[in-house]
C-alpha cells in the first residue's frame, strides 16, 4: 500500500493529527502510517502536510525536549441547523439509500448520515421521521443484491487504481458456464442496486460487463494497462440499456398510442432524437449497439411499436411472434 494517493494518505495523516491533544512528531507519523501499511519517506510527509495546511488549521508545538510536535483540530458537526427543504431532502437520502445498505458504500453511507442525525436537535429528527406521512420514494429500478464479497470490491478497488491486471473466474448468464479469464479492470458501477465492473476482457478481446456476485475468483497479477482516455463517457453512448454489443445501428421506431405518449413522458433520455409525426405518432432514432435487450424492450410495447431499422431487429421480432402464436394457438 506504499504507493497510494496522495489524497488517501492526507486523509490519514490528517486523521492521525487529529486524534490527539500533544501531536506527533514526524517519526510518530512516520509510524503510525506504516502501521496502516502506507510506507513513504518524512519529506514526503512534512511536504503533505505542508499541503494539508493550507485547507486544515494544522500547527506546530515544540515539546520540553524541543521535538517538533504537529497538531490539527478534531472537526465535529456542532449545533447543526437545516431548513425544512433540507430536511425533506435528507428524508430523501436516507429512503434512496435503503436498498444499497448490502452494499459497503451504501452501509457507510446510511451510518454517516445517522452520524449527522445524532447532532441535530430531537425535534428535528421527528420532523424527518414524520415526513414519511407526506411522502414515499419508491426506488423502483434498484434491485437487491443477494450476496457480495466484500474482499473482491477491495481487491478490485486496488487494481483499477494501481492499473494492475486481474485473473477471475467468472460464471457467465448467457452460457450458464464458468470461464476463466484476464481483465483489465477499468471501472467498478453500481447499476439498479448491483456492483457491476466494465474492464477488458482477454479471452473475448473486447469491452464486458461482469457483475461482482458471480465472480468465484479474483488474483491481482503483476502486469500492468493503461485506460483509454474518456472510456466511460464513449462507452455509455454505445450503451442502449444494460449490455452493449459490437455491432454499431441506428435504431429507428415509431411509435404511436400509449406507448408514444410513454415514451415521451418516461423514457424519452433513451433517444438521440424523437420527431412528432401525425396522429399522435412519434419516431425514435438512437445510434447504439445491438443487444437482446433491445429486443425484449421493443416487444414490450406490442403492436404499439413498429421497428424501422436495423433489419435483423425486425426479423427477431417476427420470428419472436411467431414462437408466442404457437404457444398461444393451442
Amino acid at each position: 500500500m506504499s504507493d497510494v494517493r496522495q489524497v488517501e494518505r492526507q486523509i490519514h495523516i490528517l486523521s492521525v493529527l487529529s486524534e490527539s491533544k500533544t501531536g506527533y512528531t514526524i517519526s510518530e507519523i512516520h509510524n503510525n502510517l506504516k502501521k496502516l501499511g502506507i510506507d513513504v519517506s518524512r519529506k514526503t510527509i512534512e511536504r503533505d502536510i505542508d499541503d494539508i495546511s493550507r485547507r486544515f488549521f494544522v500547527y506546530e508545538d515544540k515539546n520540553e525536549a524541543g521535538e517538533i510536535r504537529y497538531k490539527a483540530d478534531k472537526y465535529n458537526v456542532k449545533n447543526i441547523t437545516f431548513t425544512l427543504p433540507e430536511l425533506i431532502s435528507i428524508y430523501f437520502l436516507k429512503e434512496i439509500l435503503k436498498p444499497y445498505a448490502v452494499l459497503d458504500v451504501g452501509k457507510t453511507a446510511r451510518e454517516m448520515l445517522e452520524n449527522v442525525l445524532q447532532k441535530v436537535p430531537t425535534i428535528t429528527r421527528n420532523y424527518i421521521d414524520s415526513i414519511s406521512d407526506l411522502m414515499k420514494v419508491n426506488p423502483s429500478e434498484v434491485a437487491l443484491e443477494k450476496s457480495i464479497n466484500e474482499d473482491y470490491i477491495q481487491i478490485i478497488r486496488e487494481a483499477i487504481e494501481k492499473n494492475l491486471r486481474l485473473k477471475i473466474e467468472y460464471f457467465s448468464f448467457d452460457s450458464n458456464e464458468m470461464t476463466r479469464r484476464k481483465i483489465d479492470p477499468y471501472y467498478l458501477e453500481i447499476r439498479e442496486g448491483c456492483y457491476h465492473l466494465i474492464c477488458f476482457c482477454h479471452l473475448r478481446e473486447d469491452i464486458r460487463d461482469f457483475r461482482i456476485s458471480r465472480m468465484k475468483q479474483l488474483e491481482i497479477l503483476n502486469e500492468t494497462f493503461k485506460r483509454p482516455d474518456n472510456f466511460y463517457e464513449e462507452y455509455n453512448r454505445n450503451r442502449f440499456e444494460k449490455m452493449i454489443g459490437d455491432e454499431q445501428i441506428t435504431l429507428k421506431i415509431i411509435f404511436e398510442g400509449q406507448a408514444a405518449r410513454y415514451i415521451k413522458e418516461y423514457e424519452a433520455y433513451k433517444a438521440d432524437n424523437i420527431t412528432d409525426l401525425d396522429n399522435g405518432k412519434i419516431f425514435f432514432e438512437k445510434k447504439t449497439t445491438y443487444t437482446p435487450d433491445i429486443l425484449q424492450w421493443v416487444l414490450k410495447f406490442g403492436a404499439d411499436a413498429e421497428v424501422i431499422e436495423p433489419t435483423e431487429l425486425k426479423f427477431e421480432i417476427t420470428w419472436e411472434i411467431e414462437r408466442m402464436k404457437q404457444k398461444y394457438s393451442t
